[in-house]
């Protein structure tokens, strides 16, 4: 290898390696921060949560303060009323006992002057009987005695009241009232100190929020930074290696399949044949390569492989793929031929984007139809118990009018026996017995009658509900056949577009893996990383031409992996309630739901392990979606703006060549002209000026010529630079982030799942009835998966991580997988029967 091509070469491994290098590190830095944001959104999350718990408890903290105060006012006036009443009290109680003592003294001296005046109607009466007098002195005496009664009583009743007014409490009212204002006076202290220290936790709370809001943030901006540098350094390297790798790279499949695939540009030669001299001999500028060859060889080993080591092992063929271009294989790529990649790109992405849109109709419809068989199977039973309902009615109504045929015989007999023997109380009572029989079932009969009618409307409407529903259903099983259609034509579609894409643009070889051996001649190891080198071996003819007899050695491939990987779990069902209730259990509190279970299948469940975690979903932090869609929109919108200025410099590329080709029509028609002038004249100063216009004209023409090969010049590059685009949007579209349910869960991927710590996860197990079905069952003592005890009342997605549980030598060998929690049903837990339950 000459100087130049050995610095070349050497500049090329350097870039690459420099570039893969550069990748790996921002790739870890991407890690670093996504470990960083997944924390911080959990320190948010467990701050909201002590957040949202602690202003509940300052709202009850804060209407018992203001009760408090309430009732502080009302003891408040408590006190002063008894304060007040026992003051008054006592002051009746004197009063009270001055009066009973006042009437008393009044009352003796009423007794007395009823004495005297018994005297003296004593007197009259011996003396005056019957006179005026007598008459008027015995009148005196009755009232004289009423007054001394009345006087007796208002002393009396004097006396009680005095014991009365003295018998009232009014200063244990007046204690006790104190007693309570003080309870009172220390619950509001209480209260208040309570609200103070809940209102300080709630502010300082609020701070930590805020603080893991920022964190949380500025963890978001890190990634998002990190995201978009390794995306630049991505498309840095597939440009660097498009240009001077030969666009050497590596597909491995998602899923393995005992091979993987292997690309690259054909090479091309630095001139066209029609560039060369008139008697320049032959360079081999048409076909310059004799054969392409592939190696593999181990990652560890890649520095030390060289063109010298390639070229001695060309000859096993078990180290080398060998891959002879056909005649006629363009070295530079033409006008046409670009115009045809350009197309063949666009019928490809097209495809692509019809595949896409019709799977995800596909889902959509299976959606439909999930939902729909559900309807159906609720209007089913619905139907079901409707009709048994009409069948229970109709029976009830022909066994109540058989017992109303028998209550009015009874009825009639007994009313007949009364009426014969109308002293006889015990065949009275049996006939009114029997009316009132009769009387209950007629009524009876006609609520059965009424709920007879009602059940029939119900079962109308239930008919009504299940024809629908068997309607819909029907209709949702014939859109998911015409959607799985539509996504098995657009599939064709696509392999009809990558065949012909494949055929005109790049060399694309599939490579079993046992077809290729590494240079140790060992094959392959799932797990083991490797690169594809590629020789270039070039025809004598064209090594002559350039006088260098050297074949070209690419730089390694990026470093790939094969390996394989475990099923993913689908279907993930919440199950609300147990099948038979622990009977032990009664009393104690109700987690919903009880479990999740999931079917396996049957060649994983032996070397899988199911994790199952639980994600809060709050619909309000960042997530893997939006930075998926940032970097979407940003490149989406580079791209398309850079695409839609190439198609304008086309299109006025093209204009141009239209407007040269008709520009250089008109010299080429007059050159014919005066060619024929001077054949037909024999004049020698006609033919000087002749000789003059023609030199002219082929000026002229020579003129357009080269304009217009500059602008087909210009023509091609640009149709090769949008190629280019489209092989960016393309591949955009293709990873393009899918539309998901769950938008507004927080940031998780698999590889945060894969470090969940043990304590934060729960391992599924087999259940008892199928041992391909795995369960795990929900007790206080499950967590989510930051560690943090589940919450009443609040959404969590189930996820399962399927974690290869193998020995460590063959760990490397599996990819784990995770469960598409992004479209996962979330499920509310809540707790029933909580009365024992205390929340801190």
């Amino acid at each position: 290898m000459n100087s130049y091509s050995e610095n070349l070469h050497s500049s090329v491994l350097a870039s690459l390696e420099s570039q893969e290098m550069n990748q790996k590190k921002l790739d870890s830095q991407l890690n670093s921060s996504m470990f960083t944001l997944y924390y911080a959104e959990g320190a948010e999350i467990v701050t909201d949560n002590k957040l949202e718990l602690a202003t509940k408890k300052y709202n009850q903290a804060q209407t018992v303060k203001e009760q408090a105060v309430k009732t502080k006012n009302i003891s408040t006036n408590i006190v002063m009323s008894a304060t007040q009443q026992n003051t008054n009290t006592l002051q009746s109680v004197s009063n009270g006992a001055v009066s009973a003592a006042n009437i008393q003294i009044a009352t003796n001296a009423i007794v007395r002057l009823a004495s005297d005046m018994g005297s003296i109607f004593s007197i009259i009466n011996a003396a005056d009987y019957g006179t005026q007098i007598y008459q008027q002195s015995i009148e005196a005496y009755n009232l004289m005695n009423r007054t001394a009664y009345l006087a007796e009583v208002a002393s009396q009743h004097a006396m009680e009241a005095s014991a009365a007014i003295a018998e009232v409490s009014s200063s244990t009212v007046q204690d006790k009232a104190k007693a309570t204002d003080t309870s009172i006076s220390n619950l509001l202290q209480v209260s208040s100190t309570n609200f103070t220290t809940t209102a300080a936790i709630v502010a300082a709370d609020n701070d930590a929020k805020a603080a893991a809001s920022i964190n949380t943030k500025a963890a978001q901006g890190i990634i998002e930074s990190n995201k978009v540098e390794l995306e630049a350094a991505k498309v840095a390297y597939l440009l660097n290696n498009k240009s001077l790798n030969y666009n050497l790279r590596v597909n491995v499949p998602k899923i393995y399949n005992n091979s993987y695939e292997v690309s690259f540009n054909y090479f091309k030669a630095p001139f066209k044949t029609d560039e060369k001299g008139t008697n320049t001999p032959p360079l081999g500028l048409d076909n310059p390569v004799k054969t392409y060859n592939l190696f593999l060889v181990k990652d560890s080993k890649k520095s030390v492989f060289s063109a010298s080591a390639a070229e001695e092992l060309l000859i096993n063929p078990l180290q080398r793929i060998q891959i002879i271009p056909s005649d006629g294989t363009a070295v530079k790529t033409d006008l046409s031929t670009s115009k045809t990649i350009l197309s063949n790109y666009k019928t490809r992405f097209q495809a692509i984007n019809n595949l896409r849109a019709s799977q995800q109709k596909a889902i959509e419809a299976k959606d439909n139809l999930s939902k729909a068989n559900v309807a159906l199977a609720l209007a089913t039973k619905e139907k079901s118990d409707a009709d048994t309902a009409v069948n229970n009615t109709k029976n009830n109504i022909t066994r109540l009018t058989k017992e109303l045929e028998t209550a009015k015989q009874n009825t009639a007999k007994a009313a007949e026996a009364a009426k014969k023997n109308p002293d006889d109380k015990d065949l009275a009572k049996t006939s009114a017995q029997a009316a009132r029989d009769q009387d209950t079932i007629e009524r009876s009969l006609n609520i059965a009658t009424l709920t007879e009618t009602e059940a029939i409307d119900f079962q109308k409407v239930a008919t009504d509900n299940l024809k629908a529903a068997n309607t819909n259903a029907a209709k949702a099983e014939n859109e998911l056949l015409e959607a799985q259609r539509l996504v098995a034509t657009n599939e064709t579609n696509l392999k009809t577009a990558e065949a012909a894409f494949k055929e005109k643009k790049d060399v694309f070889k599939t490579i079993n893996i046992l077809d290729l051996v590494d240079t140790d001649n060992e094959v392959i190891v799932l797990g083991e990383k490797y690169v594809i080198f590629l020789l270039t071996v070039f025809t004598d003819e064209y090594k002559k031409g350039i006088n260098t007899y050297d074949d070209y050695l690419s730089a390694p491939s990026e470093t790939f992996s094969l390996k394989k990987t475990v099923n993913a779990v689908k279907d993930i069902n919440i199950v609300q309630e147990p099948e038979k209730k622990d009977t032990t259990k009664i009393g104690l509190p109700t987690l919903s739901p009880f479990a999740v279970n999931f079917a396996v299948n049957k060649d994983d469940k032996s070397i899988t392990e199911y994790r199952c975690m639980f994600l809060p979903y709050k619909e309000k932090d960042f997530t893997k979606n939006d930075l998926d869609n940032f970097e979407e929109s940003i490149q989406q919108t580079i791209l398309k703006k850079e695409i839609e200025t190439v198609e304008n410099e086309i299109t006025q590329y093209e204009t141009e060549l239209e407007s040269i080709k008709d520009k250089n029509k008109d010299p080429k028609d007059q050159l014919d002209k005066p060619l024929n002038k001077k054949q037909e004249s024999p004049d020698s100063s006609n033919k000087e000026k002749l000789n003059n216009e023609i030199e002219n004209t082929k000026n002229q023409s020579n003129s357009y010529n080269l304009v217009e090969i500059e602008t087909n010049s210009k023509l091609e590059i640009a149709l090769t630079k949008l190629n280019h685009l489209y092989i960016g949007l393309e591949k955009m579209y293709s990873q393009k982030t899918a539309e998901i349910k769950n938008t507004k869960a927080f940031f998780f991927n698999q590889k945060l799942a894969e470090n969940v710590p043990s304590g934060n996860y729960t391992v599924a197990a087999p259940t008892s009835n199928d041992p391909l079905i795995y369960e795990v069952k929900i007790d206080p003592a499950t967590t989510d998966n930051f560690g943090n005890s589940l919450i009443d009342n609040r959404l969590y997605i189930p996820v399962i991580l399927s974690y290869y549980k193998g020995s460590e030598t063959n760990r490397k060998q599996y990819n784990n997988n995770l469960s598409d929690w992004e479209n996962e049903e979330s499920f509310t837990f809540s707790i029933a029967n909580n009365q024992k339950i205390l929340i801190n």
